[in-house]
Protein backbone atom coordinates (compact mmCIF):
# COMPACT_ATOMS: atom_id res chain seq x y z
CA UNK A 1 0.00 0.00 0.00
CA UNK A 2 1.56 3.51 -1.20
CA UNK A 3 1.63 6.12 1.76
CA UNK A 4 -0.13 10.01 1.49
CA UNK A 5 2.34 11.75 1.89
CA UNK A 6 3.00 15.77 0.98
CA UNK A 7 5.20 16.58 -2.29
CA UNK A 8 6.94 19.54 -2.31
CA UNK A 9 6.30 20.59 -6.31
CA UNK A 10 4.79 23.28 -8.72
CA UNK A 11 2.38 21.61 -11.56
CA UNK A 12 2.20 24.70 -14.28
CA UNK A 13 -0.64 23.69 -16.89
CA UNK A 14 -0.96 26.05 -19.83
CA UNK A 15 -4.10 25.66 -22.43
CA UNK A 16 -6.30 27.37 -24.18
CA UNK A 17 -4.64 30.90 -23.16
CA UNK A 18 -4.84 29.60 -19.67
CA UNK A 19 -2.09 29.60 -16.69
CA UNK A 20 -2.91 27.93 -13.92
CA UNK A 21 -0.39 27.74 -10.61
CA UNK A 22 -1.23 24.78 -8.78
CA UNK A 23 1.09 25.15 -5.68
CA UNK A 24 1.68 21.56 -3.80
CA UNK A 25 4.05 23.22 -1.20
CA UNK A 26 0.72 25.14 -0.11
CA UNK A 27 -0.94 21.99 0.70
CA UNK A 28 -3.03 21.45 -2.12
CA UNK A 29 -1.10 17.91 -3.18
CA UNK A 30 -1.50 14.63 -1.86
CA UNK A 31 0.48 11.94 -3.86
CA UNK A 32 -1.33 8.60 -4.15
CA UNK A 33 -0.09 6.02 -6.64
CA UNK A 34 2.76 7.56 -8.33
CA UNK A 35 0.63 9.18 -11.47
CA UNK A 36 -2.24 11.04 -9.51
CA UNK A 37 -1.84 14.04 -7.24
CA UNK A 38 -5.06 15.68 -5.84
CA UNK A 39 -4.97 19.30 -5.99
CA UNK A 40 -7.06 22.59 -5.79
CA UNK A 41 -7.85 21.35 -1.64
CA UNK A 42 -8.44 17.51 -2.87
CA UNK A 43 -11.31 19.13 -5.80
CA UNK A 44 -8.95 18.23 -8.33
CA UNK A 45 -6.71 15.58 -9.46
CA UNK A 46 -3.57 16.18 -11.32
CA UNK A 47 -2.40 13.47 -13.60
CA UNK A 48 1.26 13.31 -14.05
CA UNK A 49 1.33 10.97 -16.91
CA UNK A 50 -0.78 13.44 -18.95
CA UNK A 51 -0.47 16.86 -17.53
CA UNK A 52 -4.23 17.49 -17.26
CA UNK A 53 -6.48 18.16 -14.57
CA UNK A 54 -9.72 16.54 -13.99
CA UNK A 55 -12.31 17.05 -11.40
CA UNK A 56 -12.03 14.92 -8.67
CA UNK A 57 -15.32 14.12 -8.48
CA UNK A 58 -17.42 14.08 -12.18
CA UNK A 59 -20.59 16.31 -12.31
CA UNK A 60 -23.51 14.03 -11.47
CA UNK A 61 -25.89 15.88 -13.73
CA UNK A 62 -26.64 13.66 -16.70
CA UNK A 63 -27.40 15.75 -19.72
CA UNK A 64 -27.55 16.34 -23.34
CA UNK A 65 -24.21 16.38 -24.86
CA UNK A 66 -23.83 20.37 -25.68
CA UNK A 67 -25.36 21.88 -22.36
CA UNK A 68 -23.11 19.43 -20.59
CA UNK A 69 -20.23 20.77 -22.83
CA UNK A 70 -21.62 24.28 -21.25
CA UNK A 71 -21.59 22.99 -18.06
CA UNK A 72 -18.19 22.32 -18.11
CA UNK A 73 -16.69 25.56 -19.69
CA UNK A 74 -19.00 27.66 -16.72
CA UNK A 75 -17.99 25.97 -13.89
CA UNK A 76 -15.54 26.87 -10.69
CA UNK A 77 -13.84 23.64 -9.35
CA UNK A 78 -11.94 24.12 -5.94
CA UNK A 79 -12.43 27.59 -7.33
CA UNK A 80 -10.57 27.28 -10.11
CA UNK A 81 -12.59 28.09 -13.64
CA UNK A 82 -11.42 27.36 -17.20
CA UNK A 83 -12.78 23.72 -16.96
CA UNK A 84 -13.54 21.85 -20.53
CA UNK A 85 -15.45 18.64 -21.62
CA UNK A 86 -12.34 15.86 -22.88
CA UNK A 87 -12.18 14.25 -26.08
CA UNK A 88 -12.31 11.21 -26.62
CA UNK A 89 -8.24 10.74 -26.58
CA UNK A 90 -8.39 12.34 -23.52
CA UNK A 91 -10.69 10.64 -21.70
CA UNK A 92 -9.62 7.31 -22.30
CA UNK A 93 -5.98 7.81 -20.62
CA UNK A 94 -7.85 7.48 -17.82
CA UNK A 95 -8.97 3.62 -19.10
CA UNK A 96 -7.25 0.73 -17.56
CA UNK A 97 -8.26 -2.46 -19.60
CA UNK A 98 -7.21 -4.32 -17.15
CA UNK A 99 -10.34 -3.32 -14.90
CA UNK A 100 -13.65 -3.44 -14.92
CA UNK A 101 -16.67 -1.33 -13.03
CA UNK A 102 -14.96 0.87 -13.01
CA UNK A 103 -12.06 0.40 -15.85
CA UNK A 104 -9.69 2.97 -14.30
CA UNK A 105 -6.18 2.36 -12.62
CA UNK A 106 -6.07 0.51 -9.80
CA UNK A 107 -5.97 3.18 -6.33
CA UNK A 108 -6.82 6.07 -8.12
CA UNK A 109 -8.03 9.22 -6.28
CA UNK A 110 -11.25 9.44 -8.08
CA UNK A 111 -14.95 9.35 -6.60
CA UNK A 112 -18.26 8.58 -7.59
CA UNK A 113 -17.49 6.98 -10.73
CA UNK A 114 -20.20 5.04 -11.36
CA UNK A 115 -19.75 2.40 -14.03
CA UNK A 116 -21.55 4.53 -16.76
CA UNK A 117 -20.53 6.28 -20.32
CA UNK A 118 -19.58 9.47 -20.02
CA UNK A 119 -19.37 12.46 -22.88
CA UNK A 120 -16.08 13.94 -25.01
CA UNK A 121 -16.57 16.83 -26.86
CA UNK A 122 -15.51 15.24 -29.79
CA UNK A 123 -18.20 14.98 -32.17
CA UNK A 124 -18.50 11.77 -34.82
CA UNK A 125 -16.30 13.27 -37.66
CA UNK A 126 -19.18 12.12 -40.36
CA UNK A 127 -22.54 12.58 -38.20
CA UNK A 128 -23.79 15.74 -36.76
CA UNK A 129 -26.07 14.28 -34.62
CA UNK A 130 -23.07 11.69 -32.59
CA UNK A 131 -20.58 11.95 -30.51
CA UNK A 132 -18.17 10.24 -29.02
CA UNK A 133 -18.41 8.75 -25.21
CA UNK A 134 -16.59 6.10 -23.07
CA UNK A 135 -18.03 3.60 -21.05
CA UNK A 136 -16.22 3.44 -17.24
CA UNK A 137 -17.86 -0.38 -16.86
CA UNK A 138 -15.94 -1.68 -19.89
CA UNK A 139 -13.46 0.64 -21.10
CA UNK A 140 -14.53 0.87 -24.59
CA UNK A 141 -15.25 4.30 -26.65
CA UNK A 142 -18.58 4.72 -28.16
CA UNK A 143 -20.71 6.39 -30.15
CA UNK A 144 -24.55 7.89 -29.14
CA UNK A 145 -26.64 10.69 -30.20
CA UNK A 146 -25.90 13.72 -28.95
CA UNK A 147 -29.74 14.09 -27.82
CA UNK A 148 -29.25 11.44 -24.96
CA UNK A 149 -28.24 11.82 -21.53
CA UNK A 150 -24.84 11.52 -20.05
CA UNK A 151 -22.56 12.81 -17.40
CA UNK A 152 -19.48 14.82 -18.12
CA UNK A 153 -16.54 14.66 -16.55
CA UNK A 154 -14.37 17.89 -16.93
CA UNK A 155 -10.68 18.22 -18.09
CA UNK A 156 -8.24 21.34 -17.96
CA UNK A 157 -5.31 21.83 -19.28
CA UNK A 158 -3.02 20.45 -22.18
CA UNK A 159 -2.55 17.17 -23.22
CA UNK A 160 1.41 16.26 -22.79
CA UNK A 161 1.69 14.51 -26.71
Amino acid sequence: MTENRFIPTKVWLIGAGLGLALMADQGFAEQREGRFTLVLDGAAVADGQTGLVWEQEPDREHDVWSRSNERCATKTVGGQSGWRGPTIDELKTLIDLSQHDPALPAGHPFSHINSEIYWTSTPHPTDDIVAWQVSFFSGEPVTDQKSGTRRMWCVMGASRK
